[in-house]
C-alpha cells in the first residue's frame, strides 16, 4: 500500500505530524503532496522543518482548486498511489478528495464527523462532502463517530482513533514555554464571518478593548486577514488601545500562549480543541461551533458577536480557572491507531 498526504496549509502540516511519524515507523510508503494554498514558502518551510518532514512535491503553478486537482491526479497515476489520506476541512482536503475519487483509489478523512449545522460555511462544505467520498472516516471524538454512524448514505467505515494534536502536544512538550509570567488573555479572530461585517469588528474590539481591567494582559496576535479588514474598514488601533497587538506568532509560540492563558479568547475551530486540551477555558466569539464536546464539558461557550453577552462570558468563563476536562480528544498514539487501522483493513478501494 502507498499512501499520499495531501497538505495545502500550515495547520495541516502539524496535524498530519503524527501521521507521518508512525507511517515512518511502520516503515511504510507515502509521499507528501502540498497543493502550495499556503504560498508563503518560509513560513511553509519553518513548519515543515519543525515537525521533522518536507514535502515531495509542491503544486508548481498559479495556485486553483481545479488545476490542484489534475495535479495530485497525475500524481497518482505517476506515483501509483493506492490511497489519498487528508485531514480537516481545507480546499486540500477537497482536492486530495476529488482527485481520489477520480482516480479509482482509496480515500481517508481524518477528523471526520465535525459539523458546525452552518451550510454558511465554506469549512462544513467540504467536511461534509469529503466525508461522504471517504473509504475510512477517522473522527477525534465518539461524539462525532456516533453523528457519522446516522448518515444513511456513507459508505465508508468510520474508526474513533482520537486527536492528533494530542501527539503533537506531547511529542513537542518541551517546546511550549511560559511566554509571560502575569495573568494574561490570548485572543485570535480572523474568520471570514468576522472580518467580513464592519459593525461586528468594531463591536467585538470595543467590548474587548472595555475588559482589559479583566487580566494584566490581553495578548492579540492579529491575523493577516484582521489587519487587511480594519485597514478596509478605516478602523482605528485606538479600538484596541488597551490590548496588546502582535504580529502573527509561529504555531509553538501561539500554543505557549495558548497552554499558559487565563482565558482564550477565539473563533478558531483547532484552538477550541487546543485550549480543551490544556484545560484552559475558552471563549468562542462565533454563533455556532463544530467542537460541542468542548461546550458540553463547561471547556467553553458560545458568545455569539453581542457586546453583552461577550462580557458576560468572558467574565463568567475567566473565573473557571484552568483545570482537566473529561478526555474526549483520547490517548496518545492517535497517528498509530489510524495507521495501524489502514495496514489491517485495506486492500483496494474495492475491498476496504
Amino acid at each position: 500500500m502507498k499512501i499520499g498526504i495531501v497538505i495545502g496549509t500550515r495547520p495541516e502540516v502539524m496535524k498530519n505530524y503524527a501521521i507521518v511519524k508512525a507511517l515512518r515507523e511502520a516503515n511504510l510508503d507515502f509521499v507528501v503532496l502540498h497543493t502550495n494554498q499556503h504560498q508563503d514558502p518560509l513560513l511553509r518551510e519553518v513548519v515543515f522543518a519543525k515537525m521533522g518532514y518536507i514535502p515531495d512535491f509542491i503544486y508548481p503553478y498559479p495556485y486553483s482548486i481545479g488545476a490542484a486537482i489534475d495535479w495530485v491526479c497525475k500524481i497518482i497515476r505517476t506515483q501509483k498511489i493506492d490511497l489519498i489520506l487528508v485531514n480537516g476541512d481545507t480546499a486540500a482536503s477537497i482536492v486530495g478528495a476529488v482527485a481520489a475519487v477520480y482516480s479509482d483509489v482509496g480515500l481517508a478523512h481524518v477528523e471526520a464527523g465535525l459539523r458546525a449545522y452552518d451550510n454558511r460555511m465554506y469549512e462544513e462544505r467540504n467536511r461534509i462532502m469529503v466525508d461522504s467520498a471517504a473509504h475510512y472516516l477517522f473522527t477525534y471524538t465518539q461524539h462525532h463517530a456516533e453523528y457519522l454512524k446516522k448518515i444513511p448514505d456513507l459508505r465508508g467505515r468510520i474508526f474513533n482513533v482520537g486527536n492528533t494534536t494530542i501527539d503533537l502536544i506531547h511529542d513537542f512538550s518541551a517546546e511550549l514555554v511560559k511566554p509571560r509570567t502575569d495573568a494574561y488573555a490570548y485572543i485570535t479572530l480572523h474568520r471570514k464571518e468576522f472580518t467580513d461585517s464592519r459593525t461586528r469588528m468594531v463591536d467585538v474590539f470595543t467590548t474587548l478593548n472595555t475588559l482589559a481591567d479583566e487580566f494584566d494582559a490581553m495578548i492579540f496576535p492579529m491575523h493577516p486577514r484582521t489587519r487587511a479588514a480594519m485597514k478596509n474598514y478605516g478602523l482605528s488601533f485606538d479600538l484596541l488601545s488597551r490590548i496588546t497587538v502582535i504580529d502573527p506568532v509561529e504555531p509553538f509560540a501561539s500554543l505557549s500562549y495558548e497552554k499558559f492563558a487565563s482565558l482564550i479568547i477565539t473563533d478558531s475551530g483547532c484552538i477550541q480543541e487546543e485550549a480543551y486540551i490544556f484545560g484552559v477555558p475558552c471563549v468562542t466569539v462565533r454563533n455556532n461551533t463544530e467542537r460541542p464536546e468542548t461546550i458540553k464539558a463547561g471547556a467553553n461557550v458560545l458568545a455569539g458577536f453581542s457586546p453583552v453577552v461577550i462580557r458576560d462570558k468572558i467574565c463568567s468563563q475567566k473565573i473557571l480557572g484552568q483545570r482537566l476536562f473529561p478526555p474526549v480528544y483520547g490517548d496518545r498514539g492517535v497517528g498509530n491507531r489510524v495507521v495501524q487501522t489502514l495496514r489491517q483493513h485495506f486492500i483496494s478501494w474495492r475491498n476496504y
